[in-house]
């Protein structure tokens, strides 16, 4: 066999599927969970769709997943469930909020660390975003209990909140001379260049630049390993299209101590499931000189 079984689906065979196979992976799928957790709904749903319709289709989506779990990249970012969230709270999606939060949970995520990702899409999602949390996981979050294992992260993956900060003079809200030059010094040790939005802001509208800089900078609060920082942004600026937002996430996550696999990993997940594989044009003309 090439590609094997997958929770009871065999792969190889996309000819041919039984009833027993489908049976066999919805309910995997259903006590992955447990009978009485509502977060595999959709899960269930989307993948009774094409299970009952198009099942070789489906086959062809699990030797995509293959490819991944190839490279060597930890579950808990190969499985994507604290990127899919960032991307869920984005577009909206109620369920996915729900599933990925049910499964970061499942994995020993804290609820400080899941709040620290939460923040991070709220950057981008703004007050919408939090709205959907609120509907999502109002009831969860206040009954969120943290699992005695915590969650395995990749080596060398830890809180440093001292990376983080450019050093600021938070006695005052303007942006001082030293203020900008810390900031620029900051992009200059860190990633090698300004990128043209701070230089802007500094110029047109100092205060928010500060203000902005400094909520960046609290998103964390030593929860999270500072490696997620560049994570979230890869999978963001990729599924949004931003050239230089990508441009600027990959040069962050080699300095903070992202491999090769897991950086182009984040990248094509996003692409995958969110945009098609077309957008890899995008990421090739953005960073492919930094990759």
């Amino acid at each position: 066999m090439l590609y094997g079984f997958r929770n009871g689906l065999n792969v190889d065979n996309l000819d041919e599927t039984s009833d027993e196979e489908i049976d066999t992976f919805l309910n995997a799928t259903r006590r992955g969970r447990g009978p009485l957790d509502p977060g595999p709904q959709y899960e269930m749903r989307a993948n009774a769709m094409w299970l009952h319709t198009r099942p070789d289709f489906a086959k062809l989506h699990m030797r995509v997943l293959d490819a991944w779990h190839s490279q060597g990249v930890d579950p808990i970012i190969s499985a994507s469930s604290f990127a899919n969230l960032h991307t869920y709270i984005n577009q909206a999606f109620l369920p996915g909020i729900e599933n990925c939060t049910r499964g970061l949970q499942r994995r020993g995520v804290t609820k400080a660390q899941l709040l620290e990702g939460i923040m991070h899409a709220q950057l981008s999602a703004g007050m919408r975003g939090l709205e959907c949390v609120y509907q999502a996981l109002g009831i969860i979050l206040g009954d969120y209990v943290d699992r005695p294992e915590p969650a395995e992260w990749p080596e060398g993956w830890a809180p440093d909140m001292a990376a983080f900060y450019c050093g600021l003079d938070h006695s005052t809200r303007e942006l001082t001379a030293k203020d900008e030059r810390n900031l620029e010094e900051w992009y200059e040790r860190t990633i090698g260049w300004v990128p043209p939005g701070v230089s802007f802001l500094a110029k047109h509208d100092p205060r928010s630049l500060k203000a902005t800089r400094a909520r960046w900078e609290g998103c964390f609060r030593g929860a999270l390993p500072k490696q997620m920082m560049p994570y979230f942004m890869l999978r963001h600026n990729t599924v949004v299209g931003n050239k230089g937002g990508l441009r600027e996430a990959v040069a962050l996550a080699r300095a903070w101590g992202m491999t090769h696999n897991y950086v182009v990993n984040t990248i094509i997940q996003g692409a995958y499931y969110y945009t098609g594989m077309e957008r890899m044009d995008l990421v090739a003309e953005a960073v492919g000189d930094l990759l």
